[in-house]
Parts: structure tokens; sequence; C-alpha cells
């Protein structure tokens, strides 16, 4: 089988549609994301799409955004602030898996023991999607193994008992003993609406759906949140205002998250595999099981729609609105990110930056703490990157919350 690799952002974006393209970026785990929603094609994707779009809308993001993350932020930031510094490397981690956990539909009872363990599983589970980039493949039996044991894990300790009294309300729901209203909103809930009985849906697949969306939007969306603190950190070196301005000015925040998005997608590369023989929009013949590569480091910084200096953090950049400041980092076609709206907002403007129910995302959020109580490199630390996988994964990123930058925050 051949391999074709697509580094031109406007055939990027137009291969990303062809629906005869198969996802294959997570060939090399057999055991996790086979039948999760990020791996399926056809109707069995549409089918498990449509499920979660139920969920995943802009209600649910609205009410995560306003009423559920801000608690787990207070959690995460109260002991950072008290020691006065931190590691953006457990940090971002720590401060997303609870907020991802409810919209899975986990149960726990959100003491430090059960954050603790399931970041633990997610340290494991997030084997899976860099499997194919591993730096040393060798590792590859080993990580599978984890992978089976981390998941019986998952099962036994959280998804079981939360799938249970879910069972049990959904059938009192049935029953006419409680109101469509009363039911959790999480994907678990609407799984067993939709698809009641395991022959609708293997239990297995309940299971590995409720760990990936975990995985999905704590994994992804820390590294990112890691990055960005990186980038603006440095930016502030050369640009202190900047620190004012960012609190102040929703639309500038989303400007620099889309940016950091655009430099640091969560994969660098994303690939598909040819049902048959096609012609590709970059004008290459494929046949039927080759592959095709999709460099989005490369395509998100071609010089000749990003400018000359597309390979610098500049959230500044001037673009035609035709062109998404993010690049392709979201994906494309029927595998676009579910939770961009979750992670980074809708694209926010004058008219709807300081509406009260405008869904700025998770990252805005996260960074607003953040720059309110100063944070700043840790001087007598280094960030270190984890070398074991292709992706740009932060092994420890040290930062101290220094009074002499706090501002109050006048949004």
């Amino acid at each position: 089988m051949a391999e074709h690799v697509v580094t031109r952002y406007r055939d990027a974006e137009q291969t990303l549609r062809l629906p005869d393209l198969h996802q294959a970026l997570y060939d090399a785990d057999t055991v996790f994301l086979p039948r999760t929603v990020v791996c399926l094609h056809g109707e069995d994707h549409t089918k498990k799409k449509r499920i979660f779009s139920s969920v995943f809308n802009r209600r649910f993001f609205r009410h995560y955004q306003n009423h559920v993350f801000p608690k787990a932020l207070k959690e995460t930031m109260d002991p950072v602030i008290a020691d006065g510094r931190g590691d953006m490397a457990r940090f971002a981690y720590r401060v997303l898996i609870n907020l991802t956990a409810d919209s899975a539909g986990i149960d726990r009872r959100h003491t430090e023991a059960d954050t603790d363990r399931l970041l633990a599983l997610l340290a494991k589970l997030g084997h899976a999607p860099t499997m194919g980039q591993l730096t040393d493949p060798s590792d590859r039996d080993r990580l599978l193994a984890e992978l089976e044991e981390a998941l019986e894990a998952f099962r036994v300790e959280f998804f079981e008992p939360s799938l249970a009294r879910r069972r049990a309300l959904v059938d009192r729901h049935n029953r006419g003993e409680i109101d469509r209203a009363d039911l959790p909103q999480d994907a678990i809930t609407v799984q067993l609406i939709h698809h009641p009985t395991d022959a609708d849906l293997p239990y297995d697949e309940r299971m590995k759906d409720a760990a990936f969306f975990i995985l999905a939007g704590a994994f992804t969306t820390a590294n990112s949140l890691m990055n960005m603190v990186n980038e603006v950190l440095d930016w502030f070196e050369d640009h202190p205002e900047d620190r004012r301005r960012l609190l102040d000015d929703p639309v500038l925040m989303q400007r620099f998250i889309w940016e950091n998005a655009r430099l640091h997608p969560a994969s660098p590369i994303t690939k598909r595999r040819a049902l048959c023989p096609m012609d590709l929009p970059d004008g290459h013949h494929t046949a039927a099981d080759d592959y095709v590569t999709l460099d989005l480091t490369r395509t998100n910084r071609n010089t000749d729609l990003f400018g000359a200096d597309a390979e610098a953090f500049n959230p500044y950049r001037d673009l035609p609105d035709t062109l998404p400041q993010h690049g392709l980092s979201f994906g494309g076609g029927m595998h676009v990110c579910l939770g961009k709206l979750l992670a980074v907002g809708v694209k926010l403007t004058d008219d709807n930056k300081d509406a009260e129910e405008t869904e700025v995302g998770t990252m805005a959020l996260v960074m607003r703490a953040l720059l309110r109580h100063g944070i700043a490199r840790d001087p007598e630390r280094r960030a270190q990157i984890d070398e074991s996988t292709a992706r740009r994964h932060f092994a420890t990123l040290p930062f101290v919350l220094d009074p002499a930058l706090a501002v109050a925050d006048a949004a």
C-alpha cells in the first residue's frame, strides 16, 4: 500500500470532504478506538454521530460552560493559588477531566482520589490516539496491554456503576415516574434512550464510547492548553501590555486561542485510507487501500495563505473571513471535531462577545483565571517536552502565580 502526503491547505481542505476516504489515523490501536465515532465510517459513523450530536449541542455546551465548568475550575485553581505555583502538565488535565467525565456520564465522588484515579487511567488510554506516531514502534505491544488493563479498570470502577444508575433512571422515565428533564444530560443517558438494550448497542461499545469522550475532551484540550500557556508567556515577553487586553477583550482572547490551535493541532497529521481508486484534489491518483496523509502542521503554515511569518505565533495576523484562523486543526468533513464549541466557543464578534450566554469556550475561561492571578514562568524549573511521540506534549511545564502581574478582570 502506497502513501501520499498532502501539504497544501486548499488541497487538504477538499480532501477531508471526500466520502470514500476512511479514517486511518488510529489503525495502530486495535483495542480501544475502532468502534468509537472517531474511527467509524459511512452509515455506522452517521448513526453514532447522530446520537452524540443530540447531546453535544449549544444548550449542552452553554450549561456546562456557565454552570458546571466554573466549579471544576475553582477546584483546580484553589490549591494552585494557595501554593503560588503549579505545573501545566498536571493542572491542565485536572481542570478538564471532571468536565469531560460529567459530559460522558461518569459518576464519581469528586474527591481528589477519584480525580487522580481517572487521571491515571487517562494517561494509559492516551496511548491509543498516539499509537501510530510512536518514536519507538517496539513499545506498541506493551502499550496495547496497558490499554486493555486501563479499560477494564475504567469499566469496573467507573462505567458499570454509572450505567446501572442511568438504566434505572431511564426505566423510571419510561414508566412515567419522572420527566425527561429529570434525566442526566450526558452521553450514556442519550445512548440508553435511543438504544436501550445491548442488542441495539453492544455493552463494550457503550463503555469505550464513554472512555473515548473523556479522553477526547480532556486529552486534546489539555494539550492545547499547555501549548497555549507556553506561547502566551513567550508573547508577553515582547508584548506585556496584552496581559490586560486579553482579560478585557474576549475577541482578542479567541484570536490567541485560534492562533495557538493553528500552530499546534491536536495531531500533527491526519490519515485516511482510500476505499476505491480515486483522483485527489491535488491531482494525485491513489489506488484502493492506499493511505492519504494530511500534514496539518504544514498545511496550517502555508505562507501563501497565512503570511510570511506563518511559522510564528502571531494572533494579530490579518486573514480573510473565508480562511479560519485555526486552520484545519479541528478537522473537516464527516470527522470535524464534535467538541470544538466547548473548547474554543462560537466565533466571537463585538455584537455577541459580552452576552451572558455566549459560548466563549473552556480554554478562554481557564486562561482568564490564570491571567487574573498573574501566571508567569517558574524561574527555578524548566519546561520539558515528551519525546516519546511526534505529537507535541509537555512532560512538565512549571509556572508560578506572581502577585505583581495579577490583574483584575474587567469583563
